[in-house]
């Protein structure tokens, strides 16, 4: 059974692209109403943007490997690891 990735329904969240788009990517989330803030930058934004369109692992693994103009073999390993550490802490949802 493949498993696909999503973020929490409870999640606020807004990227810095949004407000500066020559910054470093960075995105700000938190779980509502009482969750502590969390930051991800470089790359672990360009993974949280990723999961903003859902998917499998193999699909968030391509898209923010594309984003970082990097080969998905080089990214695979990290970009797993960083997706179960969100599922743990409770903002993504793995269905």
């Amino acid at each position: 059974m493949t498993h696909t990735y999503r973020i929490a329904d409870d999640v606020a969240w807004v990227s810095q692209e949004d407000l500066d788009a020559d910054a470093e990517p960075t995105a700000y989330l938190t779980r509502v109403p009482r969750g502590m803030p969390i930051m991800l930058e470089g790359s672990g934004c360009l993974v949280w943007l990723a999961l903003a369109d859902g998917g499998t692992l193999e699909e968030v693994t391509a898209s923010a490997a594309a984003m970082s103009d990097a080969a998905v073999e080089d990214v695979r390993d990290d970009v797993a690891e960083l997706v179960d550490q969100l599922v743990v802490i409770g903002v993504v949802c793995e269905d």
